[in-house]
């Protein structure tokens, strides 16, 4: 549902995340977190110096000099490395598009009218600008547990339309349709929580009875009796409206059921709009098969700068995909030789000729789809018609550009880099009924590199969450013209990996990249003292670390750092055992011989007994300190145990779309990934970790029935059982630190850098700037 732990699905991994870099600006996702609620992606990094400031007079930068200022009496603006432009829950964005979210109102929490949200100490509360009283709770004879909930009058949408109990149950009924589910978004499982769910995502009903309409201000949720008790329960039920006006018009709710509004019969119009959003769904096809076709055509027509028998036989391979692919459609078998394949015995498809296929495939599919709806021998059910419809649409335009919102601003434009929004004076305030004053806000895309010089400069006014020593102590040299908000970071730098593809499947290699890395000097590198290394998924903040720690229950996790001898250890254990032929066993003298005498050209590689080589691909995003830096270790020092270790740079966007949507076929595709994970409110391992969140928060695709046990377990632990939840915890901890599904780098201080004239903002772990807005004021 719309409700603070959706958007745990999507974000609580990523939270992460989903974040994809390193210092700088924050939040993973995705992961990731609750619809609503906490972000959880990436930050951005910057080039550290290692040099201290010395307070004298130095020339402009160019780099800063040639930024234009829109800073202003009236303006707020706020650096970020890179904006993705999603707007709505469940297309897993980077934090940066989530302060936009909060700010008007997509995101849920405090300034989406969400009736329970996470306050500044993490803490989930009810919100008493939007409940006109405490939600009346009942456990019905069979398990479940109903919450009623009753709202206030006087909140309305910012095109004036009142808001009401209609708009809070709707959220959820779209999100978990079967249609939602085909425009690839990621928390098509936002009501798996409630009661009925499963049959209504699958189609089969139309009718959810974990959600009620009473009247226009009163509904229920009703939690499944599996899913309680639950350590968060109040974070399951918490849900903000949607606007149903704006999705979805001439549908409506009779107290459990989703239909047709009575009396409408469905128009021209209707089916023209169908037929607009296919046209979409057609283009974002065409798109994706056009990129796959370019990129093979582009390797089959590569000039390297020097010509070797590989490089010609990587451009023989393109090309031959090419040639095979063009012949299937030429002879128009496509789909024949994919299910040939596929069959029991077949013989696979070279993964780039497979991809090639596939996404042709899903272009003539929708295409078909696209045609039937224009000659009418596609029909649809009114509602199926509609539901569709307004799916696309959602997907395809309002996800870009939100106009019908509830939050503090209204979404303006996103153009040259900037996404701008502007007061919303329909908004009644905050959870204290605050309204913020400034009147606009812009988010702006800067170098992360040269962040807080702009800050200084005061062409910026606030680079939120920097992290770099070098960058935290230049600000500290001009106290006449910064300030700063300093507060533990409710997350970590992490290197997240695909479990499921490629050699990182194996943990032995997870753990074998971990002993390749010198984490210590990596966080002395970047955070000069403001940071420290991490054995875990967590942040040195979270009650459960303190704890732990007070009681020892974290002191045996393995504190990886570089270990040639563990790391060839780890590596044994896994297919990877043997030289080139196959048979041979790999030798690690040969090998330490070798790398001493000529570690350029080192090229004793491990294979598996298929001949298949040990190669790791890695990703970060450009100008980005810490892949830098990680770029600097890895791929020396990973030659050491056999293990060829590639990384590389692009941008924020690409990366993004390659840890979201992995290409498993692709012996190319990376695996590991470098960036910033901020956790979830509430933070719930489950959403990130548990098998069933696998398209979803899961995004390393872990599949491990025992960690699915212990998860489920400190879950179920009741809200006032902190023993059973922080055993739980910690038995994940020690799971997550022997498997490394993703490798912690650091745990850190976050610095909120900004202008003098930025007065108030007061930020906490679990609030960044976009959520205290109401408390900002600009100083003249």
């Amino acid at each position: 549902m719309k409700s603070t732990k959706k958007l745990l699905a999507l974000l609580l991994a990523l939270v992460l995340v989903l974040a994809a870099c390193g210092p700088t600006t924050t939040p993973e996702e995705p992961t990731k977190p609750t619809e609503g609620e906490t972000p959880t992606e990436p930050t951005e990094p910057t080039e550290p110096t290692g040099e201290e400031p010395t307070g004298e007079e130095t020339p402009e930068d160019p780099a800063v000099a040639g930024v234009q200022k829109f800073a202003d009496a009236e303006t707020l603006v706020v650096g970020a490395p890179e904006l993705s432009g999603d707007y709505i829950n469940g297309f897993g964005n980077s934090s940066y598009d989530v302060w936009i979210k909060n700010l008007i109102g997509t995101y849920g929490g405090e300034l989406g009218y969400a009736t329970i949200y996470s306050n500044a100490n993490g803490e989930f509360v009810n919100n008493p600008t939007v409940q006109a009283q405490d939600p009346e709770v009942t456990t019905n004879a069979d398990g479940s547990k109903t919450y009623r909930f009753f709202l206030k009058d006087g909140l309305v949408w910012n095109d004036g339309t009142p808001i009401t109990a209609k708009d809070y149950v709707f959220g959820t009924f779209f999100t978990s349709s079967p249609e939602w589910g085909t425009t690839g978004s990621q928390n098509n499982n936002s009501g798996e929580d409630l009661v009925g769910f499963v049959d209504y995502n699958e189609g089969k009903t139309r009718t959810f009875p974990g959600l009620n309409l009473v009247d226009e201000k009163t509904f229920e949720i009703t939690l499944d009796a599996s899913k309680v008790p639950y350590f968060f329960e109040t974070a399951l039920v918490a849900t903000s409206p949607t606007p149903m006006h704006r999705y979805a018009p001439n549908l409506d709710i009779v107290g459990s059921e989703l239909v047709v509004e009575e009396g409408y019969t469905v128009t021209d119009a209707d089916k023209a709009l169908l037929v607009t959003g296919q046209e979409d769904v057609v283009e974002a096809a065409k798109t994706t098969h056009d990129a796959e076709v370019k990129a093979v055509t582009d390797a089959a027509n590569a000039t390297p700068e020097e010509e070797t028998e590989e490089t010609k036989a990587a451009k023989e391979a393109a090309q031959k995909v090419l040639d095979d692919f063009n012949a299937l459609v030429e002879a128009g078998t496509l789909q024949e030789t994919l299910d040939a394949a596929n069959a029991e015995g077949g013989t696979p498809l070279d993964p780039k000729l497979d991809t090639l296929v596939k996404t042709k495939l899903a272009l003539t599919a929708e295409e078909t789809k696209l045609a039937g709806y224009k000659d009418g021998t596609i029909e649809l059910e009114p509602i199926n018609l509609l539901m569709t419809a307004a799916a696309n649409d959602i997907a395809y335009t309002y996800r870009f550009k939100p106009d019908v919102t509830a939050g503090p601003y209204n979404f303006v434009s996103l153009e040259n880099g900037m996404a701008k929004v502007t007061l919303n004076d329909k908004f009644v305030g905050n959870a204290s009924g605050k309204k913020p004053t400034i009147k606009n806000v812009i988010v702006q895309t800067v170098q992360a590199t040269i962040d807080v010089d702009l800050v200084i400069a005061g062409t910026v006014d606030l680079a939120p969450g920097v992290i770099e020593g070098a960058k935290i102590n230049k600000a500290k040299q001009t106290p006449d013209k910064v300030g700063m908000a300093t507060y533990y970071r409710n997350g970590y730098g992490v290197m997240p990996i695909l479990t499921h593809m490629g050699a990182t499947q194996h943990k032995g290699v997870r753990q074998a990249i971990a002993y390749s890395l010198d984490r210590t000097g990596f966080v002395q590198t970047i955070a000069e003292g403001y940071g420290t290394v991490v054995n875990g998924a967590f942040g040195v903040d979270q009650w459960e670390y303190v704890d732990a720690t007070e009681e020892g229950k974290l002191d045996d996790l393995i504190n990886y750092t570089v270990n040639v001898t563990a790391a060839n250890a780890a590596l044994d254990t896994t297919p990877y055992k043997f030289e080139k032929d196959g048979t041979t066993p790999w030798d690690a003298e040969k090998a330490a011989t070798e790398f001493a005498s000529n570690s350029d050209g080192f090229s004793y590689w491990r294979y598996d007994a298929e001949g298949n080589q040990l190669r790791v691909i890695h990703e970060g995003t450009v100008d980005n300190t810490v892949t830098d830096l990680i770029n600097t270790q890895l791929p020396n020092n990973a030659k050491a145990v056999g293990m060829q270790y590639i990384i590389n740079a692009v941008d924020f966007a690409t990366l993004l779309n390659h840890y979201y949507y992995p290409k498993t076929d692709d012996k190319e595709a990376p695996t590991v990934f470098n960036m910033g994970n901020g956790f979830g409110t509430p933070n719930d391992p489950y959403y990130s970790w548990h098998s069933s969140q696998i398209g979803a928060g899961n995004l390393s695709n872990v599949n491990d029935p025992e960690l699915d046990k212990v998860l489920d377990t400190m879950r179920k632990a009741d809200a006032t059982d902190r023993e059973t939840w922080l055993n739980g915890w910690v038995t994940f901890q020690h799971w997550y630190n022997e498997n490394m599904p993703a490798i912690p780098l650091y745990g850190n201080e976050y610095h909120d850098i900004h202008t003098s004239r930025v007065q108030g903002l007061e930020t906490t772990p679990f609030y960044d700037w976009s959520y205290v807005i109401t408390n900002l004021t600009l100083a003249q």
